[in-house]
C-alpha cells in the first residue's frame, strides 16, 4: 500500500496546494495506523489507507472490545483493486486449472496449499474456492507471505495465491506455474492465464483498499477529497505507477457507493469466516 499512498500523495498535494505526507505505520493487521488516524482531528488534514480485510476480517480476529475500525473512521474514495493468481510448484505435476482440481479431487486432504497466516487473502481466496467447488485442501499458514512463497518455490507446500508482481519473474523463468486469477478477467500481462471464474463460473475474489478519515469529518471535506482524489486516480501516470505494481485504479465513486460496497464486502466475509471457523485470537 505504501507505493499507492506515494503515487496518489504526489498528485493530491499539487491539487490541494499542500504538501501530503506519507507515514506508514504497519502493524497488527492495520490496526496500528487506522487507530492512529481514529484519534486525529476530524479535519481532513489526517487520511488512512485501508485494504479491505483491514475492514472486515481483521476486527473478526481481534479480541472482543479490540479496536472497530468502521465505527471510527468514515469512507472517503476506493483507490483500486488487484487480484491474486493461483501458482503451483511444478512437482505437482499439474500445468492447467482443470487439472489442478482434478488433482485436488483426486487426493482429498492431501493437497496443501501456503499462506500468510490464517485470516490472511491467500487464505481466504483459496478458502472460497474450496468451498465453492467443494475441496478439501490442506491450510499451512507461515508467519508472512513472503516465508510461504519461499517454501512454495523449495516444493514444501504444493500451490498458494500470490500477487502477480511477486509471482511474475517466478511464472517467466517456470519456477512457479499459474493456473487461474482470482479476479474477474485475465491480466495484461499474462493474457494465457484464465480467471479462474472461466472454470468455476461465480469466483471471483480481488482485494481492494481505500482511503478513509477520522469519523465527524465534514460532509464538504469529504466531498472535496472524494473528488481531488477521483481526479488524480484519473492521471494517467497514476493510473500507469499502479498497473505496474498489480493494481488496477477505481473510475472514482462517491463515499456512498464505497459505504455500501463495504458492507457488501463485510457481510461476504462474515458468512465465510463463521463457515471455516475461524476465531479471535
Amino acid at each position: 500500500m505504501d507505493g499507492i499512498a506515494r503515487l496518489v500523495a504526489q498528485r493530491l498535494g499539487t491539487r490541494l496546494g499542500q504538501p501530503v505526507v506519507v507515514d506508514s505505520k504497519p502493524g497488527a493487521g492495520g490496526t496500528v495506523g487506522m487507530m492512529l488516524a481514529a484519534k486525529a482531528p476530524a479535519d481532513g488534514h489526517t487520511l488512512v489507507i485501508a485494504a479491505d480485510s483491514y475492514l472486515t476480517v481483521t476486527p473478526r480476529l481481534m479480541p472482543a472490545g479490540a479496536f472497530q475500525p468502521t465505527n471510527a473512521l468514515m469512507p472517503v474514495v476506493e483507490l483500486g483493486s488487484s487480484p491474486m493468481v493461483l501458482v503451483v510448484n511444478p512437482s505437482l505435476g499439474v500445468r492447467t486449472l482443470p487439472e489442478y482440481l482434478a488433482k485436488v479431487r483426486g487426493r482429498p486432504g492431501t493437497v496443501t496449499y501456503g499462506s500468510a497466516g490464517s485470516g490472511s487473502p491467500h487464505h481466504l481466496f483459496m478458502a472460497m474456492l474450496d468451498q465453492q467447488l467443494g475441496l478439501k485442501q490442506v491450510h499451512v499458514p507461515y508467519k508472512g507471505g513472503a516465508q510461504a512463497f519461499a517454501d512454495l518455490l523449495g516444493g514444501h507446500v504444493d500451490s498458494m495465491f500470490i500477487v502477480m508482481s511477486t509471482a511474475e519473474p517466478y511464472i517467466k523463468s517456470g519456477k512457479v506455474i499459474a493456473l487461474g486469477v482470482s479476479g474477474s478477467r485475465r491480466l495484461a500481462e499474462q493474457p494465457n492465464v484464465p480467471a479462474i471464474g472461466e472454470i468455476a463460473p461465480g469466483y471471483e475474489s480481488e482485494f481492494w483498499f481505500a482511503i478513509l478519515a477520522p469519523k465527524g469529518t465534514p460532509p464538504a471535506v469529504v466531498t472535496r477529497l472524494n473528488r481531488e482524489i477521483g481526479a488524480v486516480l484519473a492521471e494517467a501516470k497514476v493510473t500507469q505507477g499502479m498497473q505496474a505494481i498489480g493494481v488496477t485504479p477505481a473510475s472514482g465513486g462517491t463515499p456512498d457507493a464505497l459505504v455500501q460496497k463495504l458492507r457488501q464486502e463485510d457481510a461476504k466475509m462474515d458468512k465465510l469466516i463463521r463457515s471455516i471457523g475461524l476465531k479471535p485470537e
